[in-house]
């Protein structure tokens, strides 16, 4: 029992610290570029929870909501891939949707009259696809969540991490070994 207990006291949680490149890159980090993709946004005017794969994650009054729009709507909100975002953060991260000629399909509509607006991430990430599991403190979650091998684990701006699976992580930032495949234009 004592030998439990001093294990759980040793576990390192990783949380949002300030980090230089070269503190990074000796982690294990690189940093990949953003895909350019639609978004749809608002602000929330209450606070609420979101369940995400492997934790909940709390939302609060002021806090941007983002959605995954996808081409088809769906029967409720909270059908579209969806997380939070610091409203700082958001300012710092993404930008009003500025392709010419743009016009919103189903889903991006259905969200419109839901309040959204579009945007697009202008910046990149520092992240690794984890070999090991880790625990993560991300800033939105009321405690450190273990995540398995093979999610991404990312670091934001501010030094802030947070995880996502590898089919989202690929559709957001540009894997160099994405683009050299002959596939990857299909």
């Amino acid at each position: 029992m004592e030998a439990q207990r001093i294990a759980v006291r040793t576990i390192r949680v990783l949380k949002q610290r300030d980090w230089t490149d070269a503190e990074l890159q000796a982690a294990n980090f690189q940093y990949y570029d953003v895909r350019k993709r639609l978004i749809m946004a608002k602000i929330l005017d209450e606070t609420i929870d979101i369940q995400i794969t492997l934790e909940v994650l709390t939302a609060g009054e002021g806090d941007i909501i983002c959605y995954t729009p996808g081409t088809e709507p769906r029967e409720n909100l909270d059908d579209y891939d969806h997380w939070p975002v610091r409203r700082d953060l958001f300012r710092q991260n993404y930008r009003a949707w500025n392709e010419p000629g743009w016009k919103p399909n189903a889903a991006e509509l259905h969200l419109i009259t839901h309040g959204c607006r579009p945007y697009y991430k202008k910046v990149g990430v520092w992240a690794q696809c984890l070999q090991h599991p880790m625990y993560v403190q991300s800033l939105e979650s009321p405690r450190p969540a273990l995540i398995p091998p093979g999610r991404w684990l990312c670091i934001g701006v501010q030094g802030e991490p947070y995880h996502m699976n590898d089919r989202e992580f690929r559709s957001r930032y540009i894997v160099p070994e994405d683009e050299a495949s002959p596939h990857a234009a299909l």
